[in-house]
């Protein structure tokens, strides 16, 4: 019986280093692997830095890399085939674009950041200074109440005064001194004249001719991080409302505030980003469309963004770079393909600025989507509602 007792204690320790090994072989896997339940809080040290990648040469190599590494991560995944529809962009996909079942988003927020740090700046370079995103973040004392900016053309001339009627009798009566910006993408002159006498607002004409040929191309919706990144440069804190914006209370305190600790708050949709993105914007910003095929998009009709180094980081540039490249969030052929038809599979249609902003937003909160999410007791949508309420101001003023 004695001689029992150290084979066993023998036989303990063994199985105890075994335990400790095969845990130990554990841990390191998660460390280096990614994690869907990562939290998406941010880091208490984050800095901004000057540095981002200012070529997107190799697109076709870095992609495939990417690939190969998703695979060398998940070797017991499957391997999907989605099916795509004709693509137009300058990255050509053809009949389907494989990715890997299992593929997962980086394990930790700090990581996340960094992918999308890393995204292209393509044509964008020689615009980046004076957009405010091309040098060291400096720390700014931002308001606390946003300055609303939305913009509009001639077709949408009666929408958007139906919303400035919506501003003008729910939100300015609480918030008086709020600076409202109009910009101006395509008024006739009598449009142009009926908003400054009426809009309650600061009026400005958008400077095509200061950038890439392709924003000319309303449809394209690139003028619009371009006007956001504008007005956050000079201001700190945007609200941006389109023009089917309807408010249904003027008491927006808790909606700011949660936008100034988050940084950014916006609308969900509907459909997945995968099918309504083109599958060559995950080539050109080297993601793994997988990720994003069952992922809801997001609504570029309303947001606030706020400006801290963060955002200007992840956000902001990464957004802006692509609006100003042409083939990342317009290419020939893309504005008519607004609609998409009910079908599985990748590229379907393509939603522009806010299929680029889906991507970057869920790559950075998908462990935590909800709290960037504006509750749908601030608003409603009610697209195609118009007002003539110009001219009922001046039947007024003539009495």
């Amino acid at each position: 019986m004695k001689q029992r007792k150290p084979k066993r204690f023998i036989t303990l320790f063994v199985f105890c280093v075994l335990v400790m090994i095969l845990y130990g072989s554990y841990i390191i896997r998660q460390d280096m692997s990614p994690d869907k339940n990562s939290k998406a809080s941010f880091p208490g040290n984050y800095t901004c830095t000057p540095k981002f990648n200012v070529s997107f040469e190799n697109e076709e190599d870095e992609f495939s890399a990417t690939m190969t590494r998703h695979r060398e991560k998940n070797r017991h995944g499957l391997m999907i085939a989605y099916p795509v529809s004709d693509s137009y962009s300058k990255f050509q996909v053809n009949d389907s674009l494989s990715c890997w079942e299992d593929s997962t988003f980086r394990r930790t927020f700090e990581a996340n950041c960094n992918v999308v740090k890393k995204y292209p700046v393509g044509d964008s370079g020689p615009y980046l200074q004076e957009l405010g995103l091309s040098r060291n973040f400096v720390e700014f004392l931002n308001p606390s109440i946003p300055v609303i900016v939305t913009a509009a053309s001639s077709n949408h001339f009666l929408e958007v005064q139906a919303l400035m009627q919506n501003l003008h009798s729910v939100v300015f009566p609480k918030y008086k001194n709020v600076k409202f910006i109009f910009y101006d993408i395509g008024l006739s002159k009598n449009e142009t004249e009926m908003v400054k006498k009426h809009c309650r607002c600061e009026y400005r004409l958008f400077p095509f001719e200061k950038y890439p040929e392709h924003l000319k191309i309303l449809k394209g919706y690139t003028f619009k991080p371009l006007i956001a990144q504008t007005v956050l440069n000079e201001y700190g804190f945007v609200m941006w409302i389109d023009a089917s914006i309807r408010f249904l209370t003027g008491d927006l305190d808790s909606l700011f505030e949660m936008a100034m600790k988050d940084g950014v708050k916006i609308i969900a949709g509907s459909l997945g980003v995968g099918h309504r993105t083109d599958p060559t914007i995950f080539k050109f910003l080297r993601e793994d469309p997988c990720l994003y095929a069952d992922k809801i998009e997001m609504q570029a009709t309303f947001f606030l963004i706020y400006r801290t180094c963060f955002v200007i980081d992840t956000i902001m540039r990464p957004w802006v770079s692509c609006a100003l490249t042409s083939g990342c969030m317009y290419f020939p052929g893309s504005q008519d393909r607004l609609s998409c038809v009910n079908e599985k599979g990748l590229g379907f249609c393509h939603r522009f600025d806010q299929s680029i902003m889906s991507i970057i937003l869920w790559r950075l909160f998908h462990a935590d989507f909800g709290r960037i999410l504006i509750p749908g007791t601030f608003f409603d949508v009610q697209r195609e509602h118009t007002e003539r309420y110009f001219e009922s101001l001046e039947n007024k003023m003539s009495f």
